[in-house]
């Protein structure tokens, strides 16, 4: 029987299938062992670390989550997490009721504070400092290759990531293809405020790991710059690429 899958939004009960995902897809990355050193000797660290920056996502309007769902799978429940893709908004298409007049944008605040206050109280074992070093790296990368450009208008993925046991039946493109069109929606909307002519196109953002680019670029993505600079100088990803 030919497996199904869908697509559905996250939920915070997914943040564990987020971990596990990006662990399997990515965790023999070298940008892993760079910013994590300690998770050869304690992998539960670098796993909480993880999932607690993918909680404070969660908890932000301008982020979004959705995951691939294999209908039948092998877990409990007869369906079985697969991929997942983690996006993140434009400010201007979070609408001004969404950001502050919504039961998830009066909870959230609470909640990544909580998280923060978790990472004082109980952190990870983990060296901040190096977990971080792409926090440093990145700022002077960005502004290059975004100048002359509106940051606030593009789209951000994250993370496109699709279990192993699941890869080559076209869920990548799924993931990818489902955040593509909301690109183009609110692009379209933009250029009918601005009166635009011809068919407005998505401006979206990635950085991707080595041998990713041959992927991306079937979606219309390529090369604008590389963020493996400065501390992240021996990461062999690192590949910024645009699609507008």
């Amino acid at each position: 029987m030919t497996a199904a899958f869908r697509l559905r939004p996250g939920s915070a009960a997914d943040l564990v299938h987020a971990v596990r995902l990006y662990d399997a897809c990515l965790g023999s990355d070298k940008l892993v062992s760079l910013l994590f050193p300690i998770k050869k000797d304690d992998p539960a660290a670098y796993k909480k670390y993880l999932y607690r920056l993918y909680a404070k996502r969660y908890w932000s309007v301008e982020w979004m989550f959705t995951f691939v769902v294999k209908e039948g799978g092998d877990a409990v429940g007869g369906s079985e997490v697969v991929g997942f893709a983690c996006w993140k908004k434009p400010k201007t298409e979070i609408s001004f009721s969404e950001r502050w007049f919504t039961l998830f944008a009066w909870i959230a605040p609470v909640m990544r504070a909580f998280i923060t206050l978790q990472n004082k109280i109980a952190p990870p074992n983990v060296d901040f400092h190096v977990a971080l070093a792409f926090d440093r790296c990145f700022p002077p990368v960005e502004k290059a290759v975004f100048a002359g450009k509106t940051p606030e208008e593009w789209w951000y993925l994250s993370t496109l990531a699709v279990h192993p046991s699941a890869q080559g039946q076209g869920l990548g493109a799924l993931l990818m293809a489902e955040g593509l069109t909301m690109a183009d929606e609110f692009q379209e909307k933009q250029a009918v405020v601005v009166k635009a002519e011809g068919k407005a196109r998505g401006k979206v953002w990635l950085i991707g790991l080595r041998g990713t680019d041959t992927f991306y670029s079937r979606f219309g993505f390529s090369e604008v710059g590389r963020a493996n600079v400065g501390e992240l100088s021996e990461w062999d990803g690192g590949l910024v690429m645009f699609r507008e």
